[in-house]
């Protein structure tokens, strides 16, 4: 025969009591102070978690920025091979343009007048980064497009900004810069990498701001 046990839904256990006002203010006060503790917490490691990506990402631009140079050399460094003030070098069948005096980088050169690292644009910025890269993190140059839920990095130029008075490219990671009102063109907002195609430098700025903020 099957045995079946009963509980009483309705039926108080025996030795169970609930909170009282005093206890339950303490562990809303407990709470409060864990949460004071861990959210700055939580918010550091973010921060440093973006900070590793950038650091990556960079690591990888900086790698292909010195293949570039070297398949120059290798190429007896081209020199207007594609017309005045226009110099390419072709890695695995891709073009990249670059600068005629350094070798390094530049950007695209189909449907563009120079590729002068004092001739340069976002465009050419936005280039760089998709030809020199392998499965390179999405990217764009426009910044109508924010708030860049499609794209991980934006990037503009800044003109003469470089060490020999030449521009330089800026990549931001594209939630560090998508709230703020103007176009970003130097290291002072978000968080990125600016490149120097004169010396084929790659450096890493962050300000660890809260533009990431939905």
């Amino acid at each position: 025969m099957t045995h079946c046990k009963r509980y009483n839904a309705g039926k108080r256990i025996a030795g169970v009591k609930g909170f009282t006002l005093i206890e339950l203010t303490i562990v809303v006060v407990l709470l409060g102070l864990l949460a004071a503790v861990a959210i700055p917490r939580f918010l550091d490691v973010t921060e440093q978690a973006e900070d590793a990506t950038i650091e990556a990402v960079s690591g990888g631009f900086a790698t292909g920025v010195g293949l570039v140079r070297a398949e120059w050399e290798l190429e007896a460094r081209p020199r207007d091979n594609q017309g005045t003030n226009l110099s390419f070098v072709t890695i695995d069948g891709i073009i990249v343009g670059v600068d005629r005096n350094t070798g390094y980088p530049t950007g695209q050169v189909n449907n563009d007048n120079s590729t002068e690292d004092d001739a340069m644009s976002a465009l050419d910025c936005e280039s760089i980064f998709n030809l020199i890269m392998q499965s390179a993190p999405t990217i764009t140059s426009n910044w109508a497009n924010r708030p860049f839920d499609s794209f991980r990095y934006f990037t503009n130029f800044s003109n003469g900004a470089g060490s020999g008075g030449n521009d330089l490219c800026f990549y931001y990671l594209s939630k560090s810069v998508r709230n703020l009102q103007n176009t970003p063109t130097d290291d002072t907002v978000g968080d990125g990498f600016i490149y120097d195609p004169r010396i084929g430098q790659v450096v890493v700025f962050s300000n660890n701001t809260n533009n990431s903020s939905n």
